[in-house]
């Protein structure tokens, strides 16, 4: 099997395995918005991008942190396990789960930001 097979491979069924683990387990308790805003991906979507969450559908903000983080997850374990040497596999997993918790967060704070403003409403 080929590298980037077998990256995919593993990438897939982690992805499958963290979001699952993240829907079932930990995002079927938050049904209330007091328990929500304890969460710190919440809280640095409300405070950092300043939504307002009277507007905001809170169902949804827990679905794509929980995407996000599972893919987070999923793709350094992936990258990490397909990689020889361990202080390479500390360095490339320091600078994948940084590197994509700013850009993935942003994107996405930015979107639901957006969206708010457009449509005056629930996202």
């Amino acid at each position: 099997m080929s590298p980037i097979v077998r990256f995919i491979y593993d990438f897939v069924l982690l992805f499958m395995l963290f979001y699952l683990i993240y829907e079932v387990f930990l995002n079927k308790r938050k049904k209330d918005y007091s328990k929500l805003k304890r969460n710190d991906p919440v809280k640095i979507f409300i405070t950092r991008y300043d939504l307002d969450m009277r507007k905001t559908d809170y169902k949804k903000v827990l679905r794509i942190c929980a995407l996000i983080n599972s893919f987070i997850i999923a793709f350094t374990s992936a990258l990490i396990i397909n990689i020889n040497g361990f202080m390479y596999k500390l360095l490339i997993t320091f600078i994948t789960v940084f590197a994509f918790m700013y850009a993935l967060y942003e994107l996405a704070g930015k979107s639901m930001k957006r969206k708010e403003k457009e449509k005056k409403k629930n996202v």
